[in-house]
């Protein structure tokens, strides 16, 4: 296995206004899982956010798999499944029919994205409930079709930010045990 690190990220200076977050970041992240622990308020969200092309560093860069993150930003998001920490979920909309329109969205034909979707909400346990209205899931079941969107396109890196908010003990277990198995 290629040992070369997957994110590096050199320099990064983030400000909100006056508010400096990230201060001359630097670092390189290999394979494997890794997490960012810190504070409320820290910049671990504002770094995923930059990392995926959504903020722009005030100083600073990086690459991931390669890729430079100001340069590709569009390019490194067909590359990574992004499971944010609030609800981006249309309430309206069968969870089956979210998952594949995040597949398509990803660049997925429409029937590779609707097969892909079924299959991810099985592993993540919503297979059941798969044609439910998502405005009816449980917090626990939409922190798993969080998941399932950030899968369904096969993506080469996962970004996970609070995997685990307002789970209770068990269900916060079942998704580190997802995360494990993943």
């Amino acid at each position: 296995m290629n040992n070369d690190p997957i994110i590096r990220v050199r320099r990064i200076t983030f400000s909100y206004g006056k508010r400096l977050i990230l201060d001359n970041l630097t670092f390189a992240m290999g394979r494997g899982a890794t997490g960012l622990l810190g504070p409320n308020g820290a910049g671990k969200s504002t770094l995923l956010k930059i990392l995926l092309g959504f903020l722009k560093p005030d100083r600073g860069g990086g690459t991931i798999l390669g890729t430079r993150i100001d340069k590709h930003a569009a390019e490194i998001r067909r590359r990574i499944g992004y499971m944010p920490e609030h609800d981006c979920l249309i309430p309206t909309m069968q969870a089956v029919r979210l998952v594949t329109y995040c597949g398509e969205l990803c660049g997925m034909p429409w029937r590779e994205a609707m097969q892909r979707a079924h299959e991810v909400l099985f592993f993540v346990g919503l297979g059941d409930a798969r044609y439910r209205e998502v405005g009816t899931f449980s917090s626990g079941m939409r922190q798993r079709l969080k998941l399932a969107q950030a899968l369904v396109h096969g993506p080469d890196i996962l970004f996970l930010d609070e995997p685990t908010t307002g789970l209770d003990p068990m269900g916060r277990r079942e998704m580190l045990e997802l995360i494990r198995d993943i």
